[in-house]
């Protein structure tokens, strides 16, 4: 199984996307143990919501990962850092930090995580989102605090941008901007703005926020509005500005920005994103579903998924329902934080077929993987 890489990293949006088209994501495998777990390396550290990592300059494919360190890591790390603060608990400061593992993405196999690699070890940081685009590595991950230089004012101030031409090097990102958004940004690059989808709501926003910018080096960006050609079947807010959820009635409460926007094969673009439904937290899942967005417009919302398309049902995922004896750790049950997605080679039987290796975090303590495949009809 082979990954395309080029076209997951940059894209020149066509012309003109197909129009009319109908499309569905078809699951093709969903695995039933974990790339990563605990018991894999690293140190006894949770490993969860990775985020791809391409090969680039003599750097090893692999996953950036959102590791928990500590005592106590059964339990949200604020919590432990707030302690941490006050003195309480100095060995869990800054428990939450981003790793690595070294993968075959087309595969989804991985190594296991590198005991050393700390992106940022003077920061609680979470969440990575990694997109190469013309040479430089770009990541859009939650860091708190804020950096010392930081002048965003926003209460929203928690989504660090930083680069770098060598992303296994942790001490040559350099920070771009501190952005008033939450947990991460999932772009497309085109030809003459970046559009980034961002947020988690409601709380601490509405919604999904999408914004867009003209150089991503700057770290300069616009909120714009969502459309969409129906607002029954996507919910916008009344100014536009929130993409919102579908409500209890399909079983979704909750949004947070998941992957990056991937081109298809019609000119449009892919997005799939995290969604929780009724009873959450403690009675609900976190699913998945997905966004198809005009390729020319990406705040355009051409059709999105009416039912969820990944449910916990593995042990890793469920964490066995709270069972003492299950085999697997993590922070919550029945999680599935669907955050990274590479394209793979269309099969010899459907050349056509857009086809994706989806990564997601797993019971907020594991890494799982599934093949799905975009189905467009016209």
């Amino acid at each position: 199984m082979a990954l395309v890489v080029p076209r997951l990293l940059t894209w020149a949006w066509a012309v003109a996307a197909a129009a009319a088209a109908s499309y569905d994501v078809v699951v093709e495998s969903h695995g039933a143990t974990p790339v990563l777990s605990s018991q894999d390396g690293g140190g006894g550290c949770l490993a969860f919501n990775p985020s791809v990592v391409p090969a680039s300059g003599g750097s090893p494919e692999g996953l950036f990962l959102r590791r928990c360190c500590g005592k106590t890591c059964t339990g949200h790390g604020r919590r432990r850092r707030n302690g941490a603060r006050d003195g309480s608990d100095d060995d869990d400061a800054h428990a939450e930090r981003i790793g690595f593992a070294k993968c075959d993405l087309a595969k989804g196999t991985c190594e296991a995580v590198e005991e050393t690699f700390n992106l940022d070890p003077f920061a609680d940081a979470e969440d990575p989102r990694v997109l190469l685009h013309d040479g430089t590595f770009y990541n859009f991950y939650y860091r708190s605090p804020a950096r010392p230089e930081s002048n965003c004012t926003d209460k929203q101030c928690t989504v660090q941008l930083s680069k770098t031409t060598t992303p296994l090097d942790a001490s040559s990102w350099k920070p771009v901007a501190t952005l008033p958004w939450h947990r991460n940004g999932c772009c497309l690059p085109g030809p003459d703005a970046t559009y980034c989808m961002w947020g988690e709501g409601p709380g601490p926003f509405p919604g999904l926020g999408i914004s867009k910018t003209s150089d991503l080096s700057s770290g300069h960006f616009q909120q714009v509005r969502w459309s969409s050609d129906d607002n029954v079947t996507c919910p916008i807010s009344d100014d536009g500005m929130w993409l919102l959820p579908l409500g209890d009635e399909k079983e979704e409460i909750k949004l947070e920005a998941g992957t990056h926007l991937h081109p298809l094969s019609d000119g449009n673009a892919i997005t799939f994103y995290a969604a929780a439904t009724p009873g959450w937290v403690a009675n609900g899942n976190y699913t998945a579903g997905w966004l198809i967005l005009d390729g020319n417009n990406p705040a355009h919302v051409v059709q999105r998924s009416l039912k969820h398309m990944l449910i916990p049902t593995f042990e890793y995922e469920t964490l066995c329902d709270g069972r003492a004896d299950c085999p697997y750790v993590g922070e919550r049950n029945n999680v599935i934080f669907l955050s990274s997605a590479v394209r793979l080679e269309a099969l010899p039987s459907s050349p056509s077929v857009d086809r994706f290796r989806l990564y997601f975090g797993a019971g907020d303590g594991n890494v799982g993987t599934a093949v799905v495949h975009v189905d467009i009809s016209t």
